[in-house]
């Protein structure tokens, strides 16, 4: 027993030594996106939107003022009178009419967000626009003015015809919540470099309109979940791999606060993501997630009872070193913050990740429904939505 438990510490931080190595440059933008082509296609952006949260009219407006040549901006937001549309309302008048605005109405059989992008490509085809590639973005994150051009250039090259960037959390706070949404975003960011696991990232991604129409990603967004997840799912299937791409394509998410049930809805969501559309996936992430929320918990137990006499020294010392690996893997993630933090608060901030990743993923086991907003969503597993129930 004791053989196994140092054998579990030793692959626990031989995997995260492994994800630092292979993942590092890549959250540092290097190597760089490659050369900017000297000619763009047609290109339109597709934002699905909703509220007037703190921080959502500018990070809208980073996205219209993208430098990509002729770019077609389109916000869908699901009804007319949401809170979003006086911001994109103000945005489209600066727009010099590469902007517009779609309602696109409840959503009956797909995730809202499903539904508000397919809207926006609909809403293309009304206007005649036969864009070359389809851009897809959140409204929540700061993008720079090269950003468009950035994400579609592994496209406009040829390399690709599927690309995703990735968002980095720049915490304003050493608030555990914050420090835990920071590493956590930063890890999954980490793994877009390994190409046998990339993933599109919806907040973040570029697709061909031939590569869109070819495999039908419309009628399957029609009847999904959520957009990314379920077509990574299914292009890779056809031989389609999602290209990473670093740089300007990397989105800024300043976070001032981020409550522990928040952070814990969150990385839950993402997780049911994996459940409903990759549940082979998900299973085989049980086991992982279950060492990486209780060896620590159970290495500390040992470190401190070991040093009054109550375990062996040898599995004391083991215990000790793995804690102290741990603690390496967390300064190095510090170290990668956009903002100085203090060393003990962002410390204590890491630790958490490992027992809420065991908590969420508990919380994904018995459960087919996932909840978003004021929407709880009844999921079969192949992703497919089954039913839909909104408040009131």
């Amino acid at each position: 027993m004791t053989a196994c438990f140092v054998g579990v510490m030793a692959l626990i931080l031989a995997a995260l030594a492994t994800l630092v190595a292979l993942g590092r440059n890549h959250v540092r933008g290097v190597p760089g996106p490659g050369p900017r082509p000297a000619v763009f296609p047609r290109a339109a952006l597709v934002v699905p939107v909703t509220g007037d949260a703190p921080g959502v009219r500018e990070a809208l407006a980073t996205l219209v003022r993208q430098d990509y040549p002729g770019l077609i901006v389109v916000f869908a937001t699901a009804t007319d009178d949401d809170p979003a549309v006086p911001l994109v309302e103000e945005l489209i008048r600066e727009g010099h009419g590469r902007v517009f605005r779609v309602a696109a109405g409840l959503a009956t059989r797909c995730g809202q967000k499903n539904h508000n992008l397919l809207a926006g490509v609909a809403f293309l085809q009304g206007l005649g626009q036969r864009p070359d590639i389809y851009l897809f973005g959140d409204s929540t994150h700061l993008a720079r003015p090269d950003f468009a051009a950035t994400l579609a250039a592994p496209l406009v090259r040829g390399e690709t015809a599927l690309a995703s960037g990735f968002h980095r959390v720049e915490p304003l706070s050493d608030a555990p919540g914050v420090v835990g949404m920071f590493a956590t975003c930063l890890a999954l960011h980490m793994l877009q470099s390994i190409r046998a696991v990339t993933q599109p990232w919806g907040g973040a991604m570029a697709l061909t309109r031939q590569a869109f129409e070819r495999f039908g990603v419309a009628g399957l967004w029609a009847e999904s979940i959520v957009d990314d997840c379920s077509m990574a799912a299914m292009l890779r299937k056809k031989g389609v791999v999602c290209h990473p791409v670093a740089g300007a394509a990397v989105l800024a998410t300043p976070l001032a606060a981020m409550s522990l049930s928040r952070w814990s809805d969150w990385l839950t969501r993402q997780l049911l993501y994996l459940k409903f559309c990759m549940p082979g996936t998900w299973l085989a992430a049980i086991p992982a997630a279950l060492a990486l929320s209780l060896v620590p918990v159970a290495a500390g137990v040992i470190l401190l009872a070991g040093l009054v006499g109550f375990f062996p020294v040898g599995l004391t010392l083991a215990s000790a070193v793995f804690l102290a690996g741990l603690a390496g893997v967390g300064l190095f993630f510090r170290s990668l913050s956009p903002r100085p933090l203090p060393r003990g608060a962002f410390l204590a901030g890491f630790a958490m990740v490992f027992p809420m990743i065991g908590w969420c993923m508990g919380r994904t086991l018995l459960t087919r429904t996932m909840v978003w907003r004021d929407i709880a969503y009844e999921v079969s597993f192949s992703g497919r939505v089954r039913r839909i129930i909104r408040k009131g």
